[in-house]
């Protein structure tokens, strides 16, 4: 049954000492969102989107920020939130009227005044005794309803003589302050919340018989009557008792005060518990892309990790997020994971995944060799990532990952219907075995004959799903990501570093021809294209550990006489315009970042670093110098992974890695959610080279920079069976002829195209047939 929306009167406003000592209780929250509304503050939404995070699923915090949404006019917003309120408890007169206030907004009038007049309030006494706000929010409340009745379009009150000018993601308008003395908005809202209390009829008592067994978890933790407490025994039961002291309800999650970085969203901290007590720790996680479904994951393990309920924990991902997935788990949430790029994984398999926590690729678990010895493990949570991936039954990777013993059972993806409601089914049938029954009666009770991508039942299907899948959108969690612009400034190199370049791209194919290491090749072509200072420390160590020929000792005296890269005079460019404005510089390159730090400190250009060298109290204090005091900040590849960053708003990426998915990665440490700003993004290239390549196909092809962050692993995901994008893109920079090199990028330029359009008719099919019937609130 729904519960009744009690709210006791507010005290007093706490003050800032009594407000951490007594904890964001609701006393605390209603009386700052109301003194925010009342006196017209501009920081009212910040107050609201605070008390959401603390107190997500209260009904008076659920009201308040529903009418300052209102307040806002953004009646989309406010809708949201009421739906959520009328989820968890029975209706109200107080809901009713802001629900119809946020009807006459979209300018619905004829649908908000049946609503009123539906629910007995059609004087202004009944409308003002379930209004929660006194003094002046009453005018603003009359212009709504005057509006309304006219059919006029609503209008916002701002404070009389107060002007600002308002900016992107700031409210539409403000309350003037009310100069009378107000009732508490608390105090309202007791009144409002007594008439959804008194709506609630009692329901019939009902008696049952059950049987309850009590099981010891541990033998040992048994004493008898003569056991003295200084003895093991007594020992072993405290140490159970605490334990189980864990066990409390999911609804204070353990796992909130040890995440790092992360500002957990209220649709986020409801998914966690949902998953923990509802789909106990088995369930698909189908959020749109964006919204993070790798931190719910996270989360999830977390928490478990801490309640003593999960020690062996397998993450399975495509190979491309594979890094980012370890990156996330230890920056974030301090967990620790070997991965299946490291070297044991090939001299000792049966010990790497012997580990306690490990990530790997799905294509590298699969293969036979290893799915033997994982057949033969335990683990108490496993998570795929991409799991429409498993989409069909006779594949290999869906029969790893049915054939593991598992616990809990972590699905991730943004897309997991593409081709046949089937999919769906193969899917929810890993993580319920039975609930859809057999494929033959799946297909006559929910598929239509001949459609196989339409529901024949879907009210019913939804159901079902509801007992196994979670998908939260953009349009339930009102959440807007900010406007991204980038730009990608190619570097023309002078006659010497051209040449240069071009003499190393010919010996590096001369030593696959004949037979070389790839890996080596890759590398000292990426040096070459991050600076010309990278690729002679590159060079130096090849001919230090090889055999090479006198043509290698050449270009290496070539490189070194050579002046500034050419990306090295635009990057200085970029520092010395708007001087004041934060700038994180990514460098790929140890040797470029070495060379960058030389550079800035000879120029005198304060800089902080950020690198995977450094202990943690280091990178905390440049962290907290680049915000506080110095305007760049040199980041490595794993550069603020689990720090807030988003008071810097302009990245700069000096070299290009060849994973579309690290470029990505980059960018989401500040576009992200709860970003206020608009992005800048600036990629330098040097002409001629792979990266100017690479970029060339993400922006023109696929207009990478344009995407939701997490959409682009979406799409390179459709190319899982084609193998890495990087070795793809060396294959095709080592063809001999320019012509062969052409049709290799034609080619790569084509499938690109062909996987954002298998994501795309995904997306439109899913949203079609989840809508928002899945979500969490």
């Amino acid at each position: 049954m729904k519960g009744a929306a009690e709210m006791p009167a507010t005290s007093q406003a706490l003050d800032a000492e009594a407000a951490s000592l007594a904890g964001p209780d609701r006393a605390f929250w209603v009386d700052r969102i109301s003194g925010a509304l009342e006196t017209g503050s501009e920081g009212a939404m910040p107050v609201v989107a605070d008390a959401l995070r603390a107190m997500p699923a209260d009904p008076a915090v659920l009201l308040l920020a529903a009418l300052a949404e209102l307040v806002a006019n953004r009646p989309d917003r406010a809708l949201v939130l009421l739906k959520r309120f009328g989820k968890r408890y029975a209706g109200g007169q107080t809901a009713v009227l802001l629900t119809s206030l946020a009807f006459g907004q979209q300018k619905k009038p004829t649908q908000a005044l049946a609503m009123l007049d539906g629910n007995g309030l059609t004087s202004w006494a009944s409308i003002q005794s379930c209004f929660p706000c006194r003094g002046t929010m009453l005018d603003w409340l009359r212009e709504q309803l005057t509006r309304m009745r006219t059919g006029h379009r609503p209008v916002p009150v701002r404070a009389g003589p107060v002007k600002r000018t308002p900016t992107r993601n700031a409210p539409a308008g403000r309350v003037a302050s009310a100069k009378a003395p107000r009732a508490s908005i608390a105090q309202a809202s007791a009144r409002a919340a007594s008439v959804v209390t008194q709506s609630v009829t009692d329901l019939p008592r009902l008696e049952a018989e059950f049987t309850i067994s009590i099981v010891l978890t541990d033998a040992q933790a048994i004493l008898t009557e003569a056991t003295t407490e200084d003895e093991p025994g007594w020992f072993k039961l405290r140490e159970e008792l605490t334990r189980l002291s864990l066990f409390e309800g999911y609804d204070e999650l353990l796992c909130l005060p040890a995440l790092r970085g992360v500002d957990a969203h209220w649709y986020q901290i409801e998914t966690v518990r949902k998953v923990l007590k509802q789909y106990r720790g088995r369930v698909l996680l189908a959020d749109e892309v964006g919204l993070g479904k790798t931190v719910e994951a996270g989360m999830v393990m977390k928490e478990y990790t801490l309640r003593g309920m999960a020690d062996r924990i397998l993450i399975l991902a495509p190979a491309s997020l594979v890094g980012q997935w370890r990156d996330e788990m230890e920056g974030k949430f301090s967990l620790d994971f070997a991965t299946s790029h490291d070297a044991l994984l090939r001299h000792d398999p049966a010990a790497f995944w012997a580990q306690p926590r490990v990530i790997a690729s799905l294509a590298t678990a699969r293969r036979k060799e290893h799915a033997e010895i994982l057949a033969g493990l335990s683990y108490d949570v496993v998570a795929v990532d991409e799991a429409h991936h498993l989409r069909d039954q006779a594949s290999a990777s869906y029969r790893l990952v049915n054939g593991l013993r598992k616990r809990f059972l972590l699905l991730l993806s943004a897309t997991p219907v593409q081709n046949s409601l089937l999919e769906l089914y193969n899917l929810l049938t890993l993580l319920k075995p039975g609930v859809f029954r057999t494929p033959k009666e799946f297909r006559a009770a929910y598929m239509v004959p001949g459609k196989p991508r339409e529901p024949a039942n879907r009210d019913r299907l939804r159901e079902l799903m509801r007992g196994v899948m979670v998908r939260n959108t953009r349009a339930l969690t009102a959440l807007r990501l900010p406007r991204r612009h980038a730009s990608t400034l190619r570097a023309v190199p002078g006659e010497a570093e051209a040449a240069c370049y071009a003499e190393l791209t010919r010996l590096v194919r001369q030593v696959v021809a004949e037979g070389g290491h790839r890996l080596a090749a890759q590398h000292l072509i990426t040096a070459a294209g991050s600076s010309p200072a990278a690729a002679s420390a590159a060079i130096a160590r090849f001919v230090e550990r090889t055999s090479a020929d006198a043509s290698w000792d050449a270009l290496l005296e070539q490189l070194r006489a050579l002046p500034a890269g050419s990306k090295e005079t635009s990057l200085l460019r970029l520092l010395a315009q708007n001087p004041g404005d934060k700038k994180m510089v990514f460098i790929q390159n140890r040797d470029s970042m070495a060379h960058l730090v030389s550079v800035l400190s000879r120029l005198a250009i304060a800089f902080v670093r950020f690198d995977g060298g450094m202990s943690g109290p280091e990178k905390d204090a440049s962290v907290a110098a680049f915000r506080d005091s110095v305007p760049v900040i040199l980041c490595s590849e794993s550069g603020g992974e689990g720090r807030n960053l988003q008071f810097c708003n302009t990245m700069i990426n000096f070299d290009i890695p060849w994973n579309p998915m690290a470029i990505e990665q980059r960018i989401g440490r500040i576009d992200r959610i709860g970003q206020t700003r608009e992005v800048f993004v600036f990629n330098l290239v040097t002409s001629g080279t792979v990266e100017d390549a690479i970029l060339r196909i993400l922006d023109e092809k696929i207009n990478m920079f344009e995407l939701v962050v997490g959409e682009v692993g979406a799409i390179l995901g459709e190319m899982e069976d084609d193998g890495e994008f990087s070795t793809v893109v060396l294959d095709a920079w080592l063809q001999e002829t320019d012509t062969a090199r052409a049709d290799a990028f034609s080619r790569l330029e084509d499938r690109l195209m062909s996987a954002r359009q298998q994501y795309e008719g995904a997306k439109a099919l899913d949203d079609a047939l989840f809508g928002t019937e899945l979500d969490a609130a």
